[in-house]
């Protein structure tokens, strides 16, 4: 077995001996360059350039059970090399842009070695949709009050990215949800609506994430967003309009480290 060889495999063999490293490795795993089997146009020095006009092959398996195509990849070279002893072409590319690049496929990291990770289509999506100086204001919803719900016209990717990494980091957060509402009493226009579900107390946790949150990650429609607490026991209803009429954009991921 070899040693990491950089701080995301160190990551990942943290999380492997405690789950609670987990979201910390998922984060830096974003954040990260990957190694994959592949071919590209090379140029003179034998080094590969990929932009948004070049062509390039991703080399992929077949899963045994039912020849359904899996893509490998790694977390270093020396991991690869040691995983394909062959001498195999490679490409090296950032995580998230392999990602965007590979939905819908299932992905195996270091295979064949003490330390893989497979991900399916939907742990994909999770991760891919996975700092304001002043605290956003809480409301609280008064029952008495006439308000509108509403579902989102459109997904902000921006958004849910930086949302979805800062909630990667408190397991407490179990789904989140998105809406828009409007209050007429409290403002002239809809804004949007953040709902969590999650377990524990979790009310501290939500204003950290919220002062965590730039202006500029704010890519949806709306100038304003707020933060609710989804709750079993909700005579507003929110909770139940957001579980119930909204897909969830964050869920914690099942994945585990094996």
């Amino acid at each position: 077995m070899l040693l990491p060889s950089n701080p995301l495999e160190k990551a990942l063999f943290n999380s492997a001996s405690d789950e609670a490293q987990a979201p910390k490795f998922y984060e830096l795993l974003m954040e990260s360059n990957i190694f994959l089997l592949g071919t590209a146009a090379k140029t003179s020095d034998g080094t590969f350039h990929l932009d948004d006009d070049q062509e390039f092959d991703i080399h992929h398996w077949e899963k045994e059970d039912d020849a359904s195509p899996i893509i490998p990849f790694f977390t270093s070279l020396q991991t690869l090399q040691q995983a394909i002893p062959d001498d195999s072409p490679y490409l090296e590319m950032p995580t998230a842009v392999f990602f965007e690049m590979t939905q819908g496929v299932s992905l195996v990291l270091n295979p064949n070695t003490d330390y893989g990770l497979e991900l399916d289509a939907d742990d994909v999506t999770i991760l891919l949709n996975s700092n304001i100086d002043e605290p956003i204001e809480e409301y609280d919803f008064d029952p008495e009050e006439e308000m509108s719900l509403g579902k989102l016209k459109s997904f902000p990717q921006g958004l849910c990215q930086a949302l979805t990494n800062a909630f990667s980091n408190h397991p407490e957060i179990e789904h989140a949800y998105l809406a828009s509402i409007y209050v007429p009493s409290e403002d002239r226009e809809p804004h949007l609506l953040i709902g969590i579900q999650g377990k524990g107390e979790i009310d501290s946790i939500i204003k950290k994430i919220a002062n965590s949150i730039s202006p500029d990650d704010n890519d949806s429609d709306y100038e304003m967003f707020d933060f609710y607490t989804i709750t079993n026991d909700d005579p507003e209803g929110i909770s139940q309009f957001l579980i119930e009429e909204n897909t969830s954009f964050y869920q914690a991921t099942s994945t585990k480290v094996h």
